[in-house]
């Protein structure tokens, strides 16, 4: 009877683990976090992102650690970046580089986001 028990909680336990590993990267979420960055790379922000800009950056980075997060992750940005008029590019791929934070794509509509690795 205990070795039942013992392999239904690890059981549950995996369960748990494959669930949290699934629900790493959620577009709105991105969206949410790198909004604070709009007024930079617009250029009406000042000569650096805000503190908000950079922790929503970070944010962004620690949840996107594989490369098929990175790529969901720059095409959501991607179509986020073409709704928003008056994008600096300079501005826009220096934001994650001024956070302090490397990821390998930028805030762009025009990356090809299949080259993100």
């Amino acid at each position: 009877m205990k070795n039942v028990f013992v392999e239904f909680v690890t059981l549950v336990a995996i369960i748990l683990v494959i669930v949290e590993l699934g629900e790493s990267f959620s577009c709105d979420d991105a969206k949410n976090q790198i909004s604070p960055c709009v007024s930079y790379v617009t250029g009406q922000g000042g000569n650096a992102p805000s503190s908000e800009c950079c922790n929503g950056v970070r944010t962004l980075a620690a949840q996107t650690p594989t490369t098929d997060d990175k790529r969901a992750a720059c095409e959501c940005l991607k179509a986020a970046a073409s709704s928003v008029p008056g994008i600096k590019v300079d501005l826009a791929n220096s934001v994650f580089k001024q956070c302090g934070v490397s990821l390998t794509f930028s805030i762009s509509k025009d990356i090809d986001c299949k080259t993100i690795s």
